[in-house]
């Protein structure tokens, strides 16, 4: 069966929230400070678009 828009938004989410937890994993190993900024800023904004998809998930699901 072909996806529709919702499905592959609804993927999209969820390969958003597998990076955010491995971002998080990473967090807990770090060493480095500078790679620590870099790993936060990361997660920052994979959390925004974690945000952003979830809303047009929301609306999509609404339709």
């Amino acid at each position: 069966m072909k996806k529709n828009a919702r499905g592959y938004v609804q993927d999209s989410y969820s390969a958003l929230e597998n990076a955010k937890n491995s971002l998080q994993q990473a967090l807990q190993t770090v060493e480095k400070d500078s790679n620590r900024e870099r790993i936060q800023s990361s997660l920052q904004s994979v959390e925004s678009a974690l945000d952003q998809c979830g809303q047009t998930v929301n609306v999509l699901e609404e339709v």
